[in-house]
């Protein structure tokens, strides 16, 4: 039992030393607000194509990924929106938290903590169910943002620039890319695959010390009873009825895993600029991201230790 806490604590003791440079380096004053903005608008762009072209590429799809797995992965995601938005509004009575709270709660930071942590348990290219369910619920994640904003401020959903931001959308197209490739059966010189390689391997590393550069630990000036209740809710409640809908189902290996991630990640980094931009609270966005973030680099390895002791992975 302890040898399985041991696998599942180094799982995530990598990304906390990240998160801990990262934070480092902003309270050193190494680097501003603003130029982590720029970095990591520029790795979003630049390098997160290739993390998702380099699980994709080459790797037996069917093998990973089959419709229980999709179909629960999407299904649960979108209840999670529904329940949350149907809880908070019965709470919460200003439209002006409404939207940071309810976001708060179903928006995970999938990409930036489920990546590293899955690598760390089975290694690379074992990970291909991982990259599959974050093509199916990033698409999600933005539309059901647009939408719970724009509600929330009464304004209009612009159908035509949502899908073209999805369709521009660096982690769309990596995989895009890569399934085109694979249809075409084009096979590439061993000098751009490992060019694909190092780059997929710089991008978590970057990207982990970014959000701990871009987290504000300042103190907290929003409500905390609401903070309690998201982060409860985002971390505990929703990743236990995730994940133990997926064992029911009788998913197991690296796909539990990808669920398990997905639902225990934290609050999307993404989510503070959202409700900022949207007429939301953006300052108790960003604090459930600060505060998610942290906490989560002790509740997920809690879930992993449940789901290794009892042989699930």
């Amino acid at each position: 039992m302890l040898q399985n806490f041991i696998i599942c604590v180094n799982a995530v003791i990598p990304s906390a030393i990240y998160l801990i440079i990262g934070i480092i380096l902003r309270v050193s004053g190494s680097v501003t607000e603003e130029q982590v903005r720029k970095f990591t608008h520029v790795v979003f762009i630049a390098l997160y194509p290739f993390i998702m072209f380099d699980n994709l590429y080459g790797k037996d799809i069917a093998a990973n990924m089959d419709m229980r797995l999709g179909l629960y992965a999407t299904g649960f995601t979108l209840l999670q929106f529904v329940l949350s938005w149907a809880f908070v509004v019965r709470i919460e009575k200003d439209n002006y938290e409404r939207g940071a709270m309810i976001q708060a709660l179903y928006r995970s930071n999938y990409v930036l903590m489920g990546f590293p942590i899955a690598v760390n348990l089975f290694g690379k290219g074992n990970i291909t169910a991982v990259a599959i369910i974050m093509m199916l619920v990033v698409p999600f994640y933005n539309i059901s943002a647009v939408i719970l904003f724009e509600t929330f401020r009464g304004g209009t959903v612009n159908v035509r620039q949502m899908i073209r931001k999805i369709l521009t959308n660096p982690i769309i197209d990596g995989g895009i890319a890569a399934f085109i490739v694979m249809a075409l059966g084009i096979k590439l010189p061993s000098a751009v695959e490992m060019t694909v390689s190092s780059l997929s391997d710089a991008t978590s590393p970057i990207a982990m010390i970014l959000l701990g550069a871009a987290l504000n630990i300042d103190g907290f000036k929003s409500d905390r009873t609401r903070i309690l209740i998201c982060t409860l809710g985002k971390l505990v409640v929703f990743p236990a009825f995730g994940i133990a809908g997926a064992v029911l189902l009788g998913i197991t290996g690296v796909q539990l895993i990808a669920v398990t991630l997905m639902v225990a990640a934290p609050v999307a980094l993404a989510s503070y600029a959202m409700a900022s931009s949207m007429g939301g609270n953006g300052e108790l966005a960003g604090e459930l991201v600060v505060i998610t973030t942290i906490c989560s680099c002790f509740t997920i390895p809690v879930f992993l230790f449940i789901l290794k002791t009892n042989g699930l992975f």
